[in-house]
């Protein structure tokens, strides 16, 4: 959990963030403006959002609500930053369920502190629900065995990924995400809930993330055996995920 996007209202401040929290090893992207904000969500998954509230009158609030409603990033983490610690815009992030907000002047390393504790907390979710579910519902348990065998395949390739290329990290990461949220979210599942259209299209958006990073690195030259191999399981198991999702738009038990 070591993607942050960071929404900057300025270029000095925003670029001052992202040296410092590169030098942390975060893994971070920048953007100017609420709107480019929703498009770079839609298309990547960060784990974190630093944004400058300072954006306020530019449609920050309703592109923090079309960010929460992706399939991927309804629970992502968000750190804002203000002028005035007492300003209304502290309150305004409270509703919007911000983790937390610093002042802007302040030390860049509460921030870090704070990214720090996101990233414990999401560790320890993470070996809450990581054990097997099962229940009545044939497709969901599918889904569930082909999530588990995704993140063991991410986790047999994560040794390889400096065969991946210059952003094989971030790209790999991505695949790695995406599975951990997949199998997470399929295990609160109650049974026979795919037949839920939007919770189907949810699930589309997600594996999406495999599928597309997959293919990306297998761009690669010089790839080993291996990581063609897995790779490719990976891009299969995403397909077969589809089609589950798929019989189930008519009612179909599997």
């Amino acid at each position: 959990m070591n993607r942050v996007l960071i929404v900057a209202a300025e270029q000095q401040m925003g670029e001052a963030l992202r040296k410092s929290l590169g030098q942390e090893g975060y893994q971070t992207a920048i953007v100017w403006t609420p709107l480019q904000m929703v498009e770079f969500c839609r298309q990547h998954s960060p784990d974190i959002l630093v944004i400058d509230l300072r954006m306020a009158d530019q449609g920050l609030w309703t592109a923090v609500q079309a960010v929460r409603g992706l399939g991927t990033l309804a629970n992502v983490a968000m750190i804002g930053l203000v002028e005035d610690a007492h300003s209304d815009l502290v309150s305004q992030a409270k509703n919007a369920h911000f983790h937390s907000v610093f002042r802007l002047s302040g030390d860049i390393c509460a921030v870090v502190e704070a990214l720090r504790s996101l990233v414990a907390a999401d560790g320890a979710a993470a070996l809450v629900t990581s054990d097997d579910v099962t229940g009545r519902d044939p497709a969901l348990n599918q889904l569930r065995e082909i999530a588990r065998e995704i993140v063991l395949t991410s986790e047999r390739l994560r040794d390889r990924v400096e065969e991946y290329g210059e952003d094989g990290d971030e790209h790999f990461a991505y695949i790695d995400h995406a599975g951990v949220a997949i199998r997470r979210k399929l295990n609160g599942l109650a049974d026979f809930s795919l037949h839920d259209r939007d919770l189907r299209h949810d699930f589309r958006n997600m594996i999406a993330s495999v599928t597309g990073f997959a293919e990306l690195i297998m761009m690669e030259e010089g790839l080993s055996d291996e990581s063609i191999f897995g790779l490719s399981s990976l891009r299969e198991m995403s397909r077969t995920f589809i089609e589950i999702l798929d019989r189930q738009k008519a009612g179909v038990s599997v």
